[in-house]
């Protein structure tokens, strides 16, 4: 099993429920590891669905490869899942979040910068 504490790490660094925290959850998980399962993203990462937000991901621009492993359940039955790869070396892309200001009724966003 990979490091518990790298999967802390990232989402003390993106805590909130939103689908764009979501992906750059995923994102950041997919960057420092050698990909990311859809049990590891849900168990690990907080995200119910993470088929969604790699759909999204995908939409945005990030060439991301499934492949398929055997991983097991809480129960220890093994299943077949995804694992989420970027499909090339994305060093040089950064997440970048909004400032904390007070935005006056204005929803504030988070760009992923590609």
């Amino acid at each position: 099993m990979h490091n518990l504490l790298s999967f802390d790490r990232i989402i003390a660094t993106w805590p909130d429920n939103t689908a764009a925290h979501q992906r750059a959850r995923l994102l950041e998980a997919m960057r420092g590891r050698s990909g990311v399962t859809t049990l590891e993203a849900m168990r690990f990462l907080d995200i119910v669905d993470p088929r969604a937000r790699i759909v999204e991901l995908r939409k945005e621009g990030y060439p991301i490869k499934t492949s398929w492993v055997h991983q097991p359940t809480e129960c220890g039955r093994l299943h077949t899942v995804g694992l989420y790869t970027l499909s090339c070396n994305f060093e040089l892309v950064a997440i970048t979040k909004t400032s904390k200001a007070p935005s006056h009724g204005i929803n504030q966003q988070m760009r992923l910068a590609l």
